[in-house]
């Protein structure tokens, strides 16, 4: 499994949330995505991150390279592109 983290920033929350959970949803799937988790600030900024787990690198390649994707993050009122940062899950604990 590979996970990257997204940080973008965003116009408003509810319309990146609505095309992230529909349009942005389907070319994640389209590309091998596992899942999404999307995080928001609390201090009133419009910025978001998202974690997004990919089947493998290879499916997250696909994704950034997909033409169609930005203009579906633009949709979704992104401000130009997210700053990408790959990631390891290197352990998950109980409260």
């Amino acid at each position: 499994m590979h996970t990257t983290l997204a940080e973008v920033e965003i116009e408003d929350l509810p319309r990146f949330l609505s095309v992230f959970a529909t349009d942005g949803r389907r070319k994640r799937e389209d590309h091998g995505s596992l899942g999404a988790e999307v995080l928001s600030f609390t201090d009133g900024s419009n910025r978001v991150l998202v974690l997004i787990d990919w089947k493998d690198e290879e499916a997250y390649e696909r994704f950034v390279s997909d033409p169609t994707v930005p203009p579906t993050m633009a949709k979704g009122g992104a401000k130009g592109r997210p700053k990408l940062t790959p990631l390891s899950r290197t352990g998950r604990f109980p409260a």
